[in-house]
């Protein structure tokens, strides 16, 4: 689990997101509630949390949310945000074998935060603490890197502007064997010509096909209800097969 970059990289992520719809994405988790669930759900449970900006969103739609996350930078930025504010609950926990000692009618995981579960072994134990707090009839829904015919390989960047001025390099590598794409970053920050953060470092994302992604689920008493497409909407669509973060939902 890359807690290292995110720790680093917390006071910008934001920034780094900016053009991310987070009330649209809401929206859609939403949609995916009415198909799939027989009422409204009270609680839900935001693995991977990052920063809150989903379950912060979620609160002010009347859900009482609890978010999760192993980076304690992240979380640091999250309760900032949600100062002075009862719901959401934020908790510093491990996707791979969290204990809250409660159920939840729905549990999310959003912005790829599930491909960083590199494992067979972590994978099924953060689906055996998923099935653990779900309440009866609750699904689980989540975004996981679709196995593609051709990944995406070499090297790439992201600058913003700013201020801050932010550079971020990174070099992907495809592990065919084990399902990994590894990346090598080198990210800075500048206040005006001065560094004000610097981070480099390797992680990786695992990649998985829909049928093995089935057969996962399956392996962790859970059922796959469903894999679709948003193209950016605030609404489900059919799969599409280059699309490189679709959204799953399955059930206990």
């Amino acid at each position: 689990m890359p807690g290292n970059l995110f720790d680093q990289i917390a006071e910008y992520y934001d920034l780094l997101h900016e053009d991310v719809d987070y009330a649209a994405e809401c929206t859609l988790l939403e949609d995916i509630f009415r198909r799939f669930l027989h009422r409204r759900p009270a609680s839900v449970l935001d693995l991977g949390c990052g920063t809150g900006s989903h379950a912060l969103i979620l609160a002010e739609r009347g859900y009482r949310v609890t978010g999760i996350d192993a980076s304690t930078g992240m979380l640091r930025v999250a309760r900032a945000k949600a100062r002075g504010r009862r719901n959401p609950a934020f908790v510093c926990a491990d996707m791979r074998g969290f204990d809250l000692g409660r159920t939840f009618d729905a549990i999310v995981c959003m912005d790829g935060a599930y491909t960083h579960l590199l494992t067979e072994r972590d994978l099924l134990a953060h689906l055996r603490a998923v099935r653990r707090h779900l309440s009866p009839g609750g699904v689980y829904v989540f975004e996981f890197a679709q196995a593609l015919r051709k990944e995406t390989v070499g090297p790439d960047w992201i600058v913003r502007e700013g201020p801050p001025r932010i550079v971020w390099l990174y070099d992907l590598a495809f592990d065919r064997r084990r399902h990994l794409v590894t990346a090598k970053n080198r990210f800075f920050a500048f206040d005006a010509d001065r560094v004000r953060r610097r981070f480099v470092g390797t992680y990786a994302t695992r990649v998985t096909s829909v049928l093995s992604l089935k057969k996962l689920l399956a392996r962790g008493e859970m059922s796959l209800l469903g894999v679709y497409s948003t193209d950016g909407t605030s609404r489900v669509r059919p799969l599409r097969r280059d699309d490189p973060l679709p959204i799953a939902v399955a059930k206990p």
